[in-house]
């Protein structure tokens, strides 16, 4: 019987929680200003989606470093 590859998972899960922590602090702060300036919700949005595309940099990034290895 082949030996599975121990992986590492909780270096897996922090990955996704970036992500997921990004996604959630940019939505935060954005609808702080939201209230504050008397957007709509473009705040939240822009929040969102830039916390996600930071998210996403960390990610790729550590997979390129994974590859290297």
């Amino acid at each position: 019987m082949a030996k599975q590859d121990d992986t590492n998972w909780g270096k897996l899960s922090a990955l996704g929680l970036e992500v997921a922590v990004g996604v959630a602090l940019g939505a935060v702060v954005g609808n702080w200003l939201d209230r504050k300036y008397h957007w709509d919700a473009r705040g939240t949005l822009i929040g969102a989606a830039v916390g996600f595309v930071a998210g996403m940099y960390l990610l790729v990034k550590e997979a390129i470093k994974a590859n290297k290895n």
